[in-house]
This record gives C-alpha cells, structure tokens and sequence, in this order.
C-alpha cells in the first residue's frame, strides 16, 4: 500500500469511527427513585352501582386556604406497576379513610398502641375505596375504613377472614349560612339534595370513592340522578373530607361530610352551617346518614408478607374495651360531643348484670352466675324474620327464673301475675317476658305472639312501634283482620310483609293464624288453642355456647329463650333484668 492509500485509509477510519460508537448502547445511568406525591391521585368521579360511570363534573380550582397540617402519611394508592411495599420489623401498614386522620383521632390514640407493643404504624389516610384497593394489593396490614358494602365483598372475596364493627358517627349536610337552597330543618338528606338540584346552588362532591363519596351518589339515586357534567352546579372534586370542606365554604357549596371532620375544623369552616342533621347525632332525623365503620385485618393466605400477629394485635386492641372508652371520648371535652362513638361487640359485652324486683336489687357478676346451678338448653336454632335459621347450638348458663327467686323468693306467687320482666342489653335493646312465661301456663294468642315472633316489629302487646331509623309497624291489638288477607302477606312475605320472610305452614299453620288474628280481636278473651310446652319454659342468661366459654366478641350474656321459634327476643350483652 502507498504512503496516500495508507493516509486515506486512516482518515476513512477516523470518519466511520464515531458512527459505530454512536450505534453501540450506551451505558444505563443509575435512576433514582422517583419522589413519592404527598396527596394520592383520585378518580374524580366514582361509579354509582347500580348505574353506569358517570362522566366527569367540571373540575374547579382546588381550594386556597392553608389545609392544616396533616397527620398521616399520604402516599399514593398503588397501581398495577407499583412495586411491591417494603416491609420492616415490628411496623403495620394501616390504611384509613381520611376522617380518622383529619378528625386527629389517630394522632390522640395510636402511640398508646405503638407504646404497649414497641411497634411503629404508618398510616395511609385516603378514601375508603382508595384503602380498599390498597387492601388488596396486599399493600397494607389492617383496614379501618367506612363503607359497608366495599367492606362486605372485601370479605367475600377472601382479603380478609372477617369484619368487625368498630364505631360510628354519623354523615350531615352542610352550606352556606345563607342556604339558598332552602334545605335548613329539612329531615332527610334526599329532599335537601333535591331542593339543592332544583336550585342548581353549588354543591361539592369529595369524588373520590370514599365512603363519604359513595353515600352521597346514593343519595342522588333514591332520586334517579346521575351526576354529569352538564350538570354546572356540581363540583367533583377528587379531594378527602377537608379539602372539600375548605372548598365548599370558599365557593359557598352544599357538601356532604362526616360529623367529626366538620366538628374538627369548624373554626376553618366560618361561611357553613350544619343545615341538615342536627346539632348532634341524637337529632340526626334521617336513618340513611349513620355512618359505621369496620376494621378488617387482611388474609395472609392472600399475602404472606402481611404482618399477621401484629395486623391481629391492633383489630384486638382497637375493639378492647380500653381503647373502645378512649374513642368515645375523643373531642367530647371541645366539642361538647364524641366526634365517634364506640361499637364493637367486646366494647357492648357485658360480665355482671343486675336484677332489680321492686326494691330489691342485686348485681351478679360472671363469676356470681357460673356459681349457680347450670342450666343447659341443647340443639335450639331460632329463625330471624330476615335472616332465616341462624344455626342449631346448645347454650347453657343461669336460669333466668332461678335468679328472680334468688332476689324475690315471693315472685312465684300467683299475686304476681300479669307482671312484666324487662330485660335490658348494653346497646338499649329491650326484650319483655311475661310472668306467665316463667311461672305459669302460657298459651292462645298471646304466648303465640311472641313465640313466632310478632313482637320484635309490632312492640310489647302488638301496640304498633314506630322506632327510629325503622320502618313503623302498624298495631295489630284491637283490630278485626281478615284471615284471608292476613295469610296472603304472611304467606307472600317480602315486599308484602316489609321484606319479611314468607311464613311457611310449618312455622305458622292456618289454625295458628287464625287464634293470633282471634287474640288480635279481643286481647283479653281467655287463651285458647295454643299452648306452650312445659319443656320449653326455660330461659337462661347463657355464657356457654357449645361446651365452650362465650368472649366479649360472642356477647358474653345471651338471653335465649327456649320457647322462642323466632329471634324476637334474642338479646346479647345482657346488662339489666328488672320485674315492672
């Protein structure tokens, strides 16, 4: 090769050289993790089951008042490519619905918890719905959230072996002082979002899938609305509880929002008032604004990375009765009210109750019952009226007749007939025995009643009741009822008999129908055509339930009632026994 071939192949190859290094792959720079948003995205408006999706309301500016500052953590719901969360010793991943967090019960309760365990819980505040997911992703160890339905396919569905009730409050709506919209002493929420539609006054939705989100689309259901777009008034916002309220007084907007939010950042809250549900819960009118929520440990068959003793440990000492009487507490010393109020079953147990007879009264401890003679009642099943059979089981504890004489040797007497024992549960549910249940011969109409449990909608001696939060029960006493149209809705049941269970001719036979609507007639006529069997004249305050001890979570004190077909006086967490 020449001296210029050899020069020419050298710039040649100089030229090419930087092409064949730009082809090459270069070299993966280490990627950094991306910064965690501190408020989790949100769909802005969730699907109304049964109804479609519904598009899109107008988006408005977020709010621009100073939010305080919050008290969980706020990552982001994770999506189908989140990776997996990193677990660390001795720390639970709680996800919660926003309200625990804003209210600031968490920040008053958990470091007790964490204390007694040396344990560290995160806590993932957003929609219920948004906790849900996160549920079951196996992205968090505990749920306490509050919507019912999301909750109850949650266990369904396997997340979790169990729901627990743990508290409650209750939803209201709120607006502008100056209530354009009219709604103010309104008793159900449905005719204040009406009347708000109609006036096509500003109304903000949290639009997020929260428990709060998806009580208020119900709302909009029982009155076949569909939130649109179109719809100019209406502000999905895809905010929690305290944005929306911020928003809804900056913009004078109608909201719907828990009670101890609202009750915890009123003094942010100037331009809105509580317009419909009362001052408190007790004058909350409208039944559909009680707002429950549960706690649901998720199933490490799903997820073996869950945290299972301590996931366990916290539902425990979140239903204990310590912590259930902290809850209860909590905002009651500023607000003038709890801003919840506890309801778990272990909280509503009871292990003494006290037996008042005239004058005399005496208190019996769990103890002071085990020391009396035990009364066994085997294989009983009751029937609830909605829920049907609710299982064969064998109960056993103290005779309820065994500890009225022990307080008043006399009530055997006959001088006492006619007299009523109440019996009094924690959670104010009342069941009534009649003397003659215990201590005479019970039958005809009357002992009917009762037996087939009539009493537990048309009250004591078939007066009618009309309880709160409840469809009233018309009286049934004094009244001349047609046989024929009495069978047809006993015999239909459902939306015939107030979604009652048909009754079949095996529970009530037409001869048993017929000395009922007899008794109805004339309530004093002598008792014929039925009778109880001796046998089953017992009832116990059971604290047994086949062969093994009762928890709090159980009820502790049942009252079972062998005569019984139905579940009219089941009681649990029986608490007082008074002879009236």
């Amino acid at each position: 090769m020449t001296q210029r071939s050899l020069l020419a192949a050298i710039l040649l190859f100089a030229l090419i050289l930087p092409l064949i290094a730009g082809c090459a792959p270069a070299p993966a720079p280490i990627q950094a993790p991306a910064p965690a948003p501190t408020q989790p995205p949100a769909p802005t408006q969730p699907p109304a089951p049964p109804q479609p999706p519904a598009p899109t309301a107008t988006q408005p500016p977020a709010p621009t008042a100073t939010k305080p500052a919050p008290t969980a953590t706020q990552p982001p719901a994770p999506t189908a490519t989140s990776a997996p969360v990193v677990r660390k010793p001795g720390t639970l991943l709680l996800a919660t619905t926003t309200s625990t967090a804003d209210t600031g019960l968490l920040t008053a309760i958990l470091p007790i918890f964490e204390k007694a365990n040396n344990a560290k819980v995160d806590v993932v505040a957003v929609g219920s719905g948004q906790a849900i997911e996160i549920g079951r992703k196996g992205d968090a160890d505990v749920l306490l959230v509050h919507s019912r339905a999301a909750e109850d396919k949650f266990v369904a569905d396997g997340f979790a072996k169990e729901r627990s009730d743990v508290m409650y409050n209750d939803f209201i709506v709120v607006g502008p002082k100056e209530d354009p919209a009219k709604i103010s002493g309104m008793s159900l929420s449905k005719d204040a979002f009406k009347a708000i539609m109609d006036k096509g006054a500003p109304f903000a939705s949290r639009g997020d899938k929260s428990g709060t989100n998806t009580k208020e689309l119900g709302i909009w259901t029982t009155l076949g609305i569909t939130p649109t777009k179109e719809m100019k008034w209406y502000n999905a916002l895809g905010q929690g509880m305290g944005d929306t309220l911020l928003f809804s007084n900056e913009q004078k907007a109608y909201t719907l929002a828990d009670r101890g939010t609202y009750l915890a950042m009123k003094d942010k809250l100037p331009g809105l008032a509580v317009l419909v549900g009362g001052s408190n819960l007790a004058e909350n009118k409208d039944k559909d604004l009680l707002n429950p929520y549960g706690i649901l440990a998720v199933n490490p068959e799903k997820f073996p990375a869950i945290n299972t003793d301590l996931a366990n440990k916290f539902v425990a000492w979140f239903l204990s009765k310590e912590t259930q009487k902290t809850i209860g507490t909590f905002g009651a010393d500023k607000f003038g009210q709890p801003l919840f109020y506890p309801d778990s079953e272990e909280y509503k147990s009871t292990n003494e109750v006290t037996v008042k007879v005239g004058d005399k009264s005496q208190k019996f401890t769990l103890a002071d019952l085990q020391a009396l003679p035990m009364t066994t009642l085997k294989d009983y099943q009751a029937t609830g009226v909605k829920k049907g059979p609710l299982g064969v089981n064998t109960w056993a504890g103290a005779s309820l007749k065994d500890l009225l004489l022990k307080v008043d040797p006399t009530l055997a007497d006959a001088k006492n007939a006619g007299r009523q024992i109440v019996v009094t549960s924690s959670d104010n549910w009342t069941a009534t025995v009649f003397w003659d249940e215990l201590f005479g011969k019970p039958g005809g109409g009357a002992a009917l009643y009762n037996v087939k449990g009539c009493n537990e909608c048309h009250g004591v001696n078939a007066e009618g009741t009309a309880p709160k939060g409840k469809t009233p029960a018309p009286a049934l006493a004094g009244k001349d009822w047609s046989f024929d149209v009495a069978k047809t809705i006993l015999r239909t049941g459902k939306n015939a008999h107030n979604g009652i269970n048909p009754f079949t001719e095996a529970q009530l036979s037409d001869a048993d129908l017929k000395t009922l609507l007899a008794w109805f007639k004339d309530p004093k006529a002598p008792a014929t055509g039925y009778t109880v069997d001796p046998a089953k004249q017992t009832m116990i305050l059971s604290y047994e339930k086949n062969g093994k001890p009762m928890d709090g979570k159980a009820g502790l004190l049942q009252l079972i009632v062998a005569m019984d077909e139905f579940a009219g006086r089941y009681s649990h967490w029986v608490q007082n026994v008074e002879v009236k």
